[in-house]
């Protein structure tokens, strides 16, 4: 066991930088029976790439509860790029083992998942596609999931990519690896005039100060494998951000009292949170319901890329490709 850690500690609910020798861990009140242990994550680190190993921390304290790691009793959770140290009782340190396993077992030949996004004009695909797929609970309040198997969904997939009301985020399907969250994106910065502010030094006293609006689309897929592989655990976070329309407002100059128009920005903004378990031999369908789609227009080159106040029926497809296979 290495004597001198490094990484980030968390100690009864705040983050420690840096180096802390064992002595110092032993003055740790252990009247809970906590025990320090330490788990070899080195192989996922290596095929998923630096810095990956926040991504361990990050699971263990969602899937074990962050009160359980900043309450009275004093517990500890670091990592870097070899090894992931715990400081807890033999209870949490099992959960801590079983998910640890599942970043590393199988590193070496890693799985991947297959991730689309799609934007339906209207909802009327779900009364064609329903029959195939089996409905799984979602927590989100209009979102809906459902699995199939995966040639029934390749099917379903095919038919939705062939309506002529289908758009697809332009980076198409997004291979997403086990334990590593995959990031499908896009959008721009709008630019809009904000207020209007005194300026002597220059002609006619004032200036208009401008600002931007952020609008696009990002969904995060991380997609973790049970350890004996039966089934995956997906926590899915999505931002939708699309300026609707800027409202005018006529203000007086600070100088002359000159009419000058100004901007206020009226945003429909989306966030969903969720996290999925289905069986790995088959294919998950998140539906989203109608949200605003600031994405791209297919087959458009003009500067004005994103399309104006849309909504579309999203549809997030994640299909396992275990062992790597196609």
């Amino acid at each position: 066991m290495d004597r001198s850690p490094r990484g980030m500690l968390l100690v009864g609910g705040a983050l420690v930088a840096g180096l802390l020798p064992l002595p110092a861990i032993g003055q740790i009140p252990a009247t809970a029976g906590q025990v320090w242990k330490t788990y070899d994550i080195a192989a996922y680190v290596a095929q998923a790439g630096e810095g990956s190993q926040r991504h361990v921390v990050d699971w263990i304290l969602q899937d074990t509860g962050y009160p359980a790691w900043h309450g009275d009793t004093p517990a500890s959770l670091s990592a870097d790029t070899q090894t992931l140290s715990c400081f807890h009782g033999p209870e949490m340190q099992a959960k801590v083992e079983e998910i640890v396993a599942r970043f590393v077992d199988d590193a070496a030949t890693p799985h991947r998942f297959s991730v689309r996004v799609l934007g339906l004009d209207g909802p009327g695909w779900r009364a064609e596609a329903r029959p195939a797929l089996v409905a799984i609970p979602a927590a989100t309040p209009g979102v809906q999931a459902w699995i199939a198997p995966r040639e029934t969904a390749a099917a379903v997939l095919a038919r939705l990519r062939s309506r002529s009301d289908c758009h697809e985020l332009p980076t198409g399907p997004v291979l997403a690896a086990n334990g590593l969250p995959a990031t499908l994106s896009g959008g721009r910065k709008q630019p809009y005039v904000q207020d209007i502010a005194p300026r002597p030094d220059v002609w006619p006293g004032w200036q208009m100060q401008s600002s931007t609006c952020d609008e696009g689309l990002a969904i995060d897929i991380q997609p973790l494998l049970t350890r004996d592989r039966t089934a995956v655990e997906a926590v899915v976070r999505c931002r939708i951000d699309q300026l609707e329309r800027l409202a005018q407002v006529s203000l007086a100059s600070p100088v002359n009292q000159q009419r000058v128009q100004v901007e206020v920005p009226q945003v429909a903004a989306v966030r969903v949170g969720e996290r999925f378990r289905w069986p790995a031999n088959q294919t998950l369908f998140i539906g989203l319901g109608l949200v605003p789609w600031p994405v791209p227009a297919q087959n458009v080159t003009a500067v004005s890329l994103l399309t104006d106040d849309k909504r579309c029926d999203v549809v997030i497809v994640v299909e396992p490709r275990l062992g790597g296979g196609p």
